[in-house]
């Protein structure tokens, strides 16, 4: 066992794209089944799993009926179009099925579509695609404030005990919905996604006022793929905002990247030699979730 062996101990990571996402042409990676005794293997202790396109929940028991796991394996929905879109009706249905998770709207978000995220690779799939009515879903009213369904959105996560992903929409939403969450109590189970990306680019000064209202910031590995940031300049900026509200997370997707437990295994060795100590480490990657997921 080599110290990046022991930094595996105990992570969660949530943010794990499931293999069949989008094309039974385009499925080439190792489905779940094959990669999670991998992973209970490294000492990973629990994934949830995430599609841009459908609930996740009834994927989840066919994968155990074929695979044995210590694993814990959280199912999810993104409040995307094709799942009913952000309607506390579609979070209830989560909740009752066994879901852990909910994701604001990926694709479906006005600021994924302003910014050129998801939706605009979307058309590379499907012939088709424009003729998809995207909602461009917003949550600010003309004056900046929080609509009423992001509130109901807020209340029906906290009354089922789930985690609120903030999935693509603007960070200034994202602050809003911190900031009603912590007036309701429930804003220590909320974390902004991939913060680093293009489509969020969420400024530091934000991050710590979301820090500082108690909820989690994530940092996928891609933040340090090539021609992006430095893993020491990652690490300081983990350090100005605060290491108790840093969650570190694959967002696993691509078919060219290793499997979910090994991308991790790599992302914690970069952050590692970038400057976080290994207890540091367990704290984004293991101590973090765990809060983040409403577990010990």
């Amino acid at each position: 066992m080599t110290l990046y062996d022991d930094m595996m101990a105990g992570v969660i990571d949530v943010h794990c794209h499931i293999d069949f996402e989008f094309s039974a042409k385009e499925r080439k990676r190792e489905p779940e089944f094959l990669w999670l005794p991998k992973a209970e293997a490294m000492g990973v202790r629990g994934v949830v799993l995430k599609s841009h396109w459908w609930p996740t929940i009834n994927v989840v028991p066919y994968i155990l009926a074929l695979v044995e796991t210590k694993v814990a394996l959280w199912s999810s929905v993104a409040l995307n179009s094709t799942a009913g879109g952000p309607n506390p009706c579609i979070v209830e249905a989560c909740a009752e099925l066994g879901g852990k998770m909910v994701f604001l709207p990926t694709w479906s978000a006005r600021n994924d579509v302003e910014r050129k995220g998801f939706s605009s690779r979307i058309k590379s799939y499907y012939k088709s695609h424009a003729k998809l009515e995207n909602p461009n879903y917003y949550f600010l009213d003309d004056k900046g404030k929080l609509i009423a369904r992001a509130y109901e959105i807020i209340e029906a996560c906290k009354a089922h005990d789930l985690t609120l992903g903030m999935g693509h929409v603007s960070w200034q939403e994202s602050l809003a919905f911190i900031e009603a969450a912590h007036d309701m109590g429930y804003s220590h189970r909320i974390v902004v996604n991939h913060v680093q990306s293009h489509m969020i680019a969420m400024p530091v000064d934000a991050m710590k006022r979301a820090a500082e209202m108690g909820a989690f910031l994530e940092a996928c590995w891609n933040a340090l793929a090539p021609g992006r940031m430095d893993s020491p300049d990652l690490v300081r900026q983990f350090r100005e905002v605060g290491l108790r509200q840093i969650i570190a997370s694959t967002d696993y997707f691509r078919p060219y990247s290793p499997n979910p437990a090994e991308l991790f295994r790599m992302y914690l060795g970069m952050l590692h030699e970038g400057g976080l100590s290994k207890g540091e480490v367990n704290q984004v990657a293991a101590i973090n979730p765990a809060r983040l997921m409403g577990m010990a």
